[in-house]
């Protein structure tokens, strides 16, 4: 039985590796495409999903994959799409035949990570490895295993291509190193919280290019261009404890600024 799990996932990683290969030849980005399949890997089997907010890149991946057999369509009008068993085993080196091995082979889970954020995948997949590179920047490969860290930049990385930090979490457990799977909960809380956390920021973070007013002497010198910023559709933000604004065009404030204190003098 070892031996029919053994060469059927060397059987599953090589089909993966053909079909990473077909999709970059025909064009396509290479992140794009392994986000996409990593989202495929963490979706729910029977369930349908919409394909609105798919990149061009992913909804041309959905025709492709769909005569591979990893995900169904209705028809090509469709606007929802339904994975497959084998979309939902595509980021396991098993595949389907992970659920008939026993708890014994101990080969289901690779991944060590601490608290430090420092990741160590026992592997030599390519697949696997190139999934990591999706949310951990790599540091070291060796033959049998790689050297990663989760930062903050992987983690938003990651994010703006779609992954969210429950399809991480959910992949750091589900490939948890046996020694690890023992530990409960099974990854470090603080790792946990904090790849959550950078996911959150980028959600909140958006920047805004402008200008910063400042440094009034009075409340009244504030209040009256912050309340003609207001006025004419400039402002984006405002601390009247501190006598600060910031506005998206400065033009016309620091127009009004010298008007006023050219009416003052």
């Amino acid at each position: 039985m070892l031996r029919v799990c053994v060469l059927s996932s060397l059987v599953y990683n090589g089909m993966m590796q053909e079909i990473l290969l077909i999709l970059k030849q025909w064009g396509m980005d290479e992140v794009d495409v392994l986000s996409f399949l990593f989202m495929l890997g963490s979706l729910e089997l029977g369930l349908s999903y919409s394909k609105a907010n798919l990149t061009p890149t992913q909804a041309q991946m959905l025709n492709d994959l769909g005569d591979f057999g990893i995900v169904y369509e209705p028809d090509s009008f469709s606007d929802h799409f339904y994975p497959t068993r084998l979309a939902t085993t595509l980021t396991s080196d098993a595949g389907g035949l992970r659920n008939s091995l026993s708890s014994t082979t101990d080969n289901r889970g690779f991944i060590v990570i601490e608290t430090n954020y420092r990741v160590y995948a026992y592997t030599s997949s390519d697949l696997q490895i190139d999934i990591l590179k999706l949310f951990a920047r790599i540091i070291t490969r060796y033959p049998n295993m790689v050297a990663a860290k989760v930062t903050r930049n992987s983690i938003r990385f990651a994010v703006s291509r779609g992954i969210t930090s429950d399809q991480i979490i959910s992949y750091l457990t589900t490939h948890a190193h046996p020694q690890m799977a023992k530990n409960q909960p099974v990854l470090p809380p603080t790792v946990v919280d904090q790849i959550r956390l950078w996911q959150l920021e980028g959600d909140r973070m958006k920047a805004t290019p402008g200008f910063l007013f400042k440094e009034f002497n009075t409340q009244a010198d504030y209040d009256a261009p912050c309340k003609y910023a207001e006025e004419i559709g400039v402002l984006a933000w405002k601390h009247d404890t501190r006598r600060m604004f910031f506005v998206t065009r400065h033009e016309q404030v620091a127009a009004y600024l010298r008007n006023k204190s050219g009416k003052g003098g």
